[in-house]
Protein backbone atom coordinates (compact mmCIF):
# COMPACT_ATOMS: atom_id res chain seq x y z
CA UNK A 1 0.00 0.00 0.00
CA UNK A 2 1.41 3.35 -1.05
CA UNK A 3 1.80 5.76 1.85
CA UNK A 4 0.30 9.23 1.83
CA UNK A 5 2.58 12.22 2.15
CA UNK A 6 1.31 14.38 5.00
CA UNK A 7 2.21 18.05 5.39
CA UNK A 8 3.63 18.78 8.83
CA UNK A 9 4.40 22.00 10.68
CA UNK A 10 6.99 22.37 13.42
CA UNK A 11 5.79 23.27 16.91
CA UNK A 12 8.08 25.43 19.01
CA UNK A 13 5.75 25.38 22.02
CA UNK A 14 3.98 22.46 23.68
CA UNK A 15 1.50 21.94 26.50
CA UNK A 16 -2.10 20.93 27.14
CA UNK A 17 -3.54 24.36 26.34
CA UNK A 18 -1.71 24.64 23.01
CA UNK A 19 -2.68 21.08 22.09
CA UNK A 20 -6.34 21.96 22.65
CA UNK A 21 -6.00 25.01 20.43
CA UNK A 22 -4.41 22.89 17.71
CA UNK A 23 -7.24 20.36 17.82
CA UNK A 24 -9.78 23.17 17.74
CA UNK A 25 -8.09 24.34 14.55
CA UNK A 26 -8.36 20.87 12.98
CA UNK A 27 -4.77 19.89 13.66
CA UNK A 28 -3.23 17.03 15.61
CA UNK A 29 -0.23 17.37 17.99
CA UNK A 30 2.51 14.87 17.11
CA UNK A 31 5.79 13.93 18.81
CA UNK A 32 8.62 12.14 16.97
CA UNK A 33 11.05 9.97 18.96
CA UNK A 34 13.93 7.57 18.38
CA UNK A 35 17.46 6.97 17.12
CA UNK A 36 19.08 8.85 19.98
CA UNK A 37 17.82 12.20 18.74
CA UNK A 38 15.85 14.73 20.74
CA UNK A 39 12.06 14.46 20.49
CA UNK A 40 10.56 16.68 17.80
CA UNK A 41 7.11 18.26 18.05
CA UNK A 42 5.05 18.86 14.92
CA UNK A 43 1.40 19.11 13.94
CA UNK A 44 -0.55 17.37 11.18
CA UNK A 45 -3.98 17.93 9.71
CA UNK A 46 -6.31 15.71 11.71
CA UNK A 47 -8.40 14.69 8.70
CA UNK A 48 -5.30 13.44 6.85
CA UNK A 49 -4.23 11.39 9.86
CA UNK A 50 -7.72 9.85 10.09
CA UNK A 51 -7.56 8.84 6.42
CA UNK A 52 -4.10 7.30 6.85
CA UNK A 53 -5.19 5.31 9.90
CA UNK A 54 -8.34 4.04 8.18
CA UNK A 55 -6.17 2.81 5.32
CA UNK A 56 -4.24 0.70 7.82
CA UNK A 57 -0.98 2.59 7.38
CA UNK A 58 1.87 1.46 9.62
CA UNK A 59 4.16 4.29 8.55
CA UNK A 60 3.69 7.92 7.59
CA UNK A 61 5.73 9.96 5.18
CA UNK A 62 5.76 13.55 6.39
CA UNK A 63 6.90 16.69 4.62
CA UNK A 64 8.21 19.34 7.03
CA UNK A 65 9.61 22.47 5.38
CA UNK A 66 10.27 20.58 2.16
CA UNK A 67 12.08 17.65 3.83
CA UNK A 68 10.26 14.33 3.45
CA UNK A 69 10.87 11.62 6.06
CA UNK A 70 9.12 8.34 6.76
CA UNK A 71 8.21 7.42 10.34
CA UNK A 72 6.74 4.40 12.07
CA UNK A 73 3.46 4.93 13.92
CA UNK A 74 4.30 4.19 17.55
CA UNK A 75 0.98 4.91 19.28
CA UNK A 76 -2.30 6.74 18.74
CA UNK A 77 -4.32 8.36 21.52
CA UNK A 78 -8.06 8.65 20.94
CA UNK A 79 -10.81 10.73 22.55
CA UNK A 80 -13.10 9.42 25.31
CA UNK A 81 -15.37 7.85 22.67
CA UNK A 82 -12.38 6.00 21.19
CA UNK A 83 -13.24 7.38 17.76
CA UNK A 84 -11.18 10.49 17.00
CA UNK A 85 -7.36 10.63 17.30
CA UNK A 86 -6.19 13.44 19.59
CA UNK A 87 -2.45 12.72 19.79
CA UNK A 88 0.10 10.79 17.75
CA UNK A 89 3.55 9.40 18.59
CA UNK A 90 5.91 8.54 15.74
CA UNK A 91 9.35 6.97 15.82
CA UNK A 92 12.33 7.28 13.50
CA UNK A 93 13.59 4.09 11.88
CA UNK A 94 16.12 2.67 9.47
CA UNK A 95 14.87 0.51 6.59
CA UNK A 96 17.46 -2.13 7.53
CA UNK A 97 16.43 -2.47 11.18
CA UNK A 98 13.75 -4.69 12.65
CA UNK A 99 10.87 -3.23 14.63
CA UNK A 100 8.33 -4.69 17.03
CA UNK A 101 4.68 -3.93 16.35
CA UNK A 102 1.24 -5.37 17.09
CA UNK A 103 -0.80 -6.63 14.16
CA UNK A 104 -4.52 -7.34 14.24
CA UNK A 105 -5.90 -10.87 13.83
CA UNK A 106 -9.00 -11.49 11.69
CA UNK A 107 -10.09 -15.12 11.66
CA UNK A 108 -10.96 -16.54 8.25
CA UNK A 109 -13.43 -19.31 7.45
CA UNK A 110 -16.25 -21.14 9.22
CA UNK A 111 -15.13 -23.86 11.68
CA UNK A 112 -16.56 -27.35 11.08
CA UNK A 113 -17.43 -27.45 14.78
CA UNK A 114 -20.20 -24.90 14.29
CA UNK A 115 -22.31 -27.52 12.52
CA UNK A 116 -22.10 -29.62 15.70
CA UNK A 117 -23.44 -26.84 17.88
CA UNK A 118 -20.14 -25.19 18.69
CA UNK A 119 -19.35 -21.50 18.97
CA UNK A 120 -16.16 -19.84 17.74
CA UNK A 121 -14.40 -17.93 20.51
CA UNK A 122 -11.55 -15.58 19.51
CA UNK A 123 -9.19 -15.26 22.46
CA UNK A 124 -6.49 -13.05 20.90
CA UNK A 125 -7.29 -9.84 19.00
CA UNK A 126 -3.75 -8.99 17.90
CA UNK A 127 -0.25 -10.42 17.87
CA UNK A 128 3.11 -8.79 18.61
CA UNK A 129 5.61 -9.46 15.84
CA UNK A 130 9.14 -8.48 14.83
CA UNK A 131 10.20 -7.74 11.26
CA UNK A 132 11.56 -5.11 8.92
CA UNK A 133 9.35 -2.06 8.53
CA UNK A 134 8.89 -2.93 4.87
CA UNK A 135 7.54 -6.39 5.82
CA UNK A 136 4.87 -5.36 8.35
CA UNK A 137 1.61 -7.11 7.37
CA UNK A 138 -1.61 -5.10 7.53
CA UNK A 139 -3.55 -7.91 9.25
CA UNK A 140 -3.13 -11.61 9.94
CA UNK A 141 -5.86 -13.93 8.56
CA UNK A 142 -5.43 -17.42 10.06
CA UNK A 143 -7.83 -20.13 8.80
CA UNK A 144 -10.17 -21.69 11.35
CA UNK A 145 -12.20 -23.97 9.04
CA UNK A 146 -10.42 -27.03 10.46
CA UNK A 147 -11.49 -26.39 14.06
CA UNK A 148 -13.92 -28.88 15.57
CA UNK A 149 -15.44 -28.92 19.05
CA UNK A 150 -12.74 -28.21 21.67
CA UNK A 151 -10.07 -27.71 19.00
CA UNK A 152 -7.65 -24.80 19.55
CA UNK A 153 -5.77 -22.51 17.17
CA UNK A 154 -2.45 -21.50 18.74
CA UNK A 155 0.14 -18.87 17.86
CA UNK A 156 2.40 -21.57 16.39
CA UNK A 157 -0.39 -22.51 13.96
CA UNK A 158 -0.49 -19.06 12.30
CA UNK A 159 1.33 -18.87 8.98
CA UNK A 160 3.41 -15.69 9.02
CA UNK A 161 4.91 -13.89 6.01
CA UNK A 162 8.58 -14.48 5.31
CA UNK A 163 10.82 -12.53 7.67
CA UNK A 164 8.07 -12.04 10.27
CA UNK A 165 8.54 -13.55 13.74
CA UNK A 166 5.84 -13.89 16.42
CA UNK A 167 6.96 -12.68 19.85
CA UNK A 168 4.15 -14.33 21.82
CA UNK A 169 4.41 -17.80 23.37
CA UNK A 170 3.88 -20.37 20.57
CA UNK A 171 1.39 -22.21 22.81
CA UNK A 172 -0.79 -19.14 23.48
CA UNK A 173 -4.36 -19.74 22.34
CA UNK A 174 -5.71 -17.58 19.54
CA UNK A 175 -9.15 -19.14 19.07
CA UNK A 176 -11.19 -22.19 20.01
CA UNK A 177 -14.54 -23.80 19.27
CA UNK A 178 -16.58 -24.66 22.34
CA UNK A 179 -20.08 -25.72 23.29
CA UNK A 180 -22.01 -23.30 25.45
CA UNK A 181 -22.86 -24.78 28.84
CA UNK A 182 -26.56 -25.49 29.45
CA UNK A 183 -27.66 -25.05 33.05
CA UNK A 184 -30.54 -27.23 34.28
CA UNK A 185 -33.34 -25.52 36.16
CA UNK A 186 -33.18 -26.33 39.90
CA UNK A 187 -35.88 -28.72 41.07
CA UNK A 188 -38.55 -27.27 43.33
CA UNK A 189 -38.82 -28.91 46.74
CA UNK A 190 -42.37 -29.40 47.94
CA UNK A 191 -42.92 -28.14 51.45
CA UNK A 192 -45.22 -29.52 54.15
CA UNK A 193 -48.17 -27.13 54.38
CA UNK A 194 -48.63 -27.80 58.09
CA UNK A 195 -45.01 -27.77 59.07
CA UNK A 196 -43.08 -25.26 56.95
CA UNK A 197 -41.25 -23.98 59.99
CA UNK A 198 -40.47 -27.48 61.16
CA UNK A 199 -38.55 -28.16 57.97
CA UNK A 200 -36.02 -25.40 58.73
CA UNK A 201 -32.67 -26.61 60.07
CA UNK A 202 -32.13 -26.08 63.77
CA UNK A 203 -29.93 -23.08 64.50
CA UNK A 204 -27.81 -22.45 67.53
CA UNK A 205 -29.42 -19.86 69.76
CA UNK A 206 -32.85 -20.26 68.17
CA UNK A 207 -35.48 -20.03 70.91
CA UNK A 208 -38.85 -21.73 70.78
CA UNK A 209 -41.89 -19.45 70.95
CA UNK A 210 -43.37 -21.31 73.95
CA UNK A 211 -40.24 -20.86 76.01
CA UNK A 212 -40.12 -17.15 75.28
CA UNK A 213 -43.76 -16.70 76.26
CA UNK A 214 -43.28 -18.66 79.52
CA UNK A 215 -40.42 -16.46 80.61
CA UNK A 216 -42.42 -13.35 79.95
CA UNK A 217 -45.27 -14.55 82.22
CA UNK A 218 -43.01 -15.50 85.12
Amino acid sequence: MENMILKGDRRDSTGTRLSRLLRKDGKLPVVIYGHGEAPESISLLQREVVVALKRGSRTMEIDVAGKKTQYLIKSVQYDHLNETPIHLDLTRFDLTEKVQVRVGIELKGIPIGLSDGGVLDQLMADLEIECLVTNIPDTLHPLVTQLGIDDVLRVKDIELPEGVIALADPEDRVATVKVLAIHDEPEEVESDEEGDDAQLPERIGRQAKDEGEGEAKS
